[in-house]
């Protein structure tokens, strides 16, 4: 009895360490299979692809920060433009930001390729790693001006867009 015990315990050990690499694996490469997911959508121009791709309170919470004009010094209170400005800013984000009005946007952001070199220029230009355990990050280079970067998280079992840094004019250093 004691020797079959012996002759499985290696091969169940085997068994449990190659499963853990496939969980490993599957888990490294799903960030570059959701940015593939994200980019089908965006070349089909199909909103409901998209749509489960996107954590909606994360992207209009980091949207608002972006577009809200900056808060006052502590002893000053806000002038009444600033104040309406910011309310108009949060309101329209909150009404607007859909699917259809995100792939919208990011075709008017992204830059238009040929059909024939899209994929090849595209990995060239894009840079893509995680930043941690549960984070991804995936940066484009856009000629003339800052990268678009996508941070996106792990949640929910898949990878969901949390904010994006969109690209500005680069300053000449």
């Amino acid at each position: 009895m004691k020797n079959g015990f012996r002759r499985v315990m290696p091969r169940a050990w085997q068994g449990l360490g190659v499963s853990a690499g496939a969980v490993l694996a599957a888990y490294a490469v799903s960030p570059y299979l959701a940015l593939w997911d994200i980019d089908r959508a965006m070349s089909g121009n199909n909103p409901s692809r998209l749509a489960p791709h996107v954590d909606w309170a994360s992207l209009s919470h980091c949207l608002k920060e972006q577009f809200t004009p900056a808060a006052p010094a502590d002893d000053d209170l806000p002038g009444f433009g600033s104040s309406f400005a910011g309310q108009v800013v949060s309101n329209a984000i909150d009404t607007h930001l859909t699917p259809a009005t995100l792939m919208t946007t990011a075709h008017q952001v992204m830059p238009h390729s040929a059909p024939t070199a899209s994929w090849l220029g595209m990995w060239h230009s894009m840079h893509a790693h995680f930043v941690s355990a549960g984070k991804f990050e995936a940066s484009l280079d856009q000629p003339g001006q800052t990268p678009f970067v996508l941070h996106m998280k792990f949640e929910h079992w898949g990878w969901k867009i949390t904010r994006f840094e969109m690209p500005a004019p680069a300053h000449a250093a």
